[in-house]
């Protein structure tokens, strides 16, 4: 018997299967718009911690978050596109855009100094754990594998980052309320 070179979705057409893939394009797209936006806000904020040990593990964050987007590309590849820098931009200005959501925050909750980026960057990698994890159901419910194994990693560093950054906005969150200043 000779081994499938495709995945197999019954019932589709080669015109049904080309909407389907354009649609996980489109998901794409997001994905990397919201990658960049995570990577842009991480390598911004960095660079306004005190603390060593947190900014050690942000500025790990961004180098991390660099080379997801790269692999971003070979989630395209492997649906046989190309990547869009469209997208990579949008993202980025969303990185830097950030600050009026922070200084809303800020205002309202009385917080100070850096907690309110690393808030924001809690936030945005929620949103791009959740985000690859549909890329990664989008693989699954193709039949596409390669997909899966690009992603699985991936999923497994947004979940580090998803426990260090909660630990690290609540361990000076109440510095910041409590004292008004950084915690250093």
């Amino acid at each position: 018997m000779e081994k499938a070179k495709a995945p197999i979705v019954i019932g589709l057409d080669e015109k049904s299967w080309e909407e389907k893939i354009d649609k996980v394009e489109k998901w794409f797209g997001q994905l990397l718009m919201i990658q960049a936006s995570f990577r842009q806000l991480a390598e911004q904020t960095a660079g306004k911690i005190g603390e060593a040990h947190i900014k050690t593990a942000v500025l790990r964050m961004a180098e991390n978050a660099k080379e997801h987007e790269q692999q971003i590309g070979e989630l395209y590849k492997a649906i046989g596109r190309d990547s869009s820098d469209t997208r990579r931009k949008a993202g980025e200005l969303m990185g830097k855009m950030s600050d009026a959501l922070d200084n809303l925050q800020t205002m309202l909750g009385g917080t100070t100094g850096y907690w309110k980026e690393l808030h924001q960057l809690h936030l945005l990698n929620l949103n791009a754990m959740s985000a690859f994890g549909m890329a990664e159901q989008l693989g699954l419910a193709l039949g596409l594998s390669n997909v899966v194994d690009i992603v699985f990693p991936i999923l497994h560093d947004k979940q580090k980052n998803h426990m260090l950054l909660q630990e690290y906005t609540l361990e000076i969150g109440a510095v910041s309320v409590l004292y008004d200043r950084d915690f250093d």
